[in-house]
């Protein structure tokens, strides 16, 4: 698909269908999310991927009760692992680098599920504490989002955007 196209179409999907993703497109979606650049091309992100329909209960709950989780036949959290970050930029890798790093590599997974003719969703609201436990992470690795992978079940909407104009600055504010 052309990359335009891919921008315009992708949409935060919350209603899907039960139909699995074959395996191909699983991997292919998270190959492509390691092509993401890194500070220091230290790549600080891991996934956890989540089929288990009482583990992606639980996320849901914890997400703040986003029952849409649940629904999604895939789920992959996002994950920092700051250590790999810390190597290199100390404090400032624990607390943005890998943070952003593994966000950047989240909007790949986004927009190349698009590409395969996937439905996703990012959420963030969660209890990081709960999200850790219930997948088992070490402490020196934060979640930073879970992804949500199916096929849609409704079209979903577009939502109006701020025009550039209001949000580009030449030079100073």
């Amino acid at each position: 698909m052309d990359f335009e196209k891919a921008l315009r179409k992708r949409r935060m999907v919350r209603s899907f269908k039960s139909t699995p993703i074959p395996e191909e497109k699983i991997w292919k979606i998270l190959r492509n999310a390691i092509r993401e650049p890194s500070a220091g091309h230290l790549q600080p992100w891991d996934f956890v991927m989540v089929k288990d329909p009482d583990t992606r209960r639980r996320l849901a709950r914890a997400a703040l009760s986003q029952t849409f989780i649940e629904e999604a036949p895939v789920v992959i959290v996002a994950c920092a692992n700051t250590r790999r970050s810390a190597t290199r930029y100390g404090e400032r890798g624990v607390r943005f680098y890998s943070l952003i790093d593994t966000a950047f590599a989240s909007l790949i997974i986004l927009l190349t599920a698009v590409n395969e003719g996937i439905g996703a969703s990012f959420v963030g609201a969660f209890h990081d504490e709960e999200v850790s436990k219930i997948i088992e992470l070490p402490d020196y690795v934060r979640p930073v989002g879970i992804i949500n992978l199916g096929y849609p079940r409704e079209k979903p909407t577009k939502l109006a955007r701020i025009p550039l104009k209001e949000i580009v600055h030449n030079e100073k504010w």
